[in-house]
């Protein structure tokens, strides 16, 4: 069955998520208690789930009632596979002393919507199918979302927004993305420019 996993992302450095070259990765994020095991996002979500930061209060963060990214899960890899990779070398936030891990997971999107600093608010979503909070306040996540909220929320992303980066990460200045790309403003053009990362690695957006 299909799930929505939301979670605040404390702290938005473009690190996790990372919505730069043209994908959106998930390596690291909150964990959940289950019994005496730690379980986190990355290892429950499955191909086709969705996960959804919410914004949190401190200052590298967009605020409370804010959607900072949703994403799509396209693909799930292994860190060993995800550091592997052509495609991830070099990425923000990656540390090689993960590099070997087959016990833990990074997420992949090409369908994403990363808001960071022009992060909207969640009052805009559809809320009939919503019978409680889509924030998870306070540590961990939440994903008892029912299946028609889940249609609803997709379907109004999908119908506003285009796909990909709308604004800069709260934590750093990368560029400017000065307004959210909603569908009825876009002009059609495609948009690819490089800039670089806070390491000085050049990255294509």
């Amino acid at each position: 069955m299909l799930r929505l996993f939301s979670y605040v992302v404390d702290h938005d450095y473009g690190f996790a998520p990372n919505p730069f070259g043209g994908f959106c990765t998930l390596a690291k994020c909150k964990y959940k208690k289950e019994g005496q095991r730690r379980r986190n996002i990355v290892e429950l979500a499955k191909v086709g789930d969705w996960i959804i930061g919410t914004g949190g209060v401190k200052k590298e963060s967009s605020g409370h009632r804010t959607l900072l990214y949703a994403m799509r899960v396209d693909e799930k890899l292994t860190l060993a596979e995800y550091y592997e990779d052509k495609r991830f070398r070099g990425r923000n936030g990656n540390t090689s002393d993960e590099s070997h891990r087959t016990d833990t997971y990074a997420l992949i999107s090409q369908h994403f919507y990363y808001f960071g600093k022009n992060a909207i608010s969640i009052d805009m979503i559809p809320k009939e199918h919503l019978s409680h909070s889509l924030e998870k306040k306070g540590p961990g996540f939440r994903s008892n979302f029912s299946a028609e909220f889940i249609e609803d929320f997709v379907r109004w992303l999908e119908r506003n927004y285009e796909i990909g980066i709308h604004g800069d990460p709260c934590g750093y200045e990368v560029r400017s993305f000065t307004q959210v790309r909603k569908k009825n403003q876009w002009d059609g053009s495609l948009h690819c420019d490089m800039t670089r990362d806070i390491r000085g690695t050049t990255i294509l957006i």
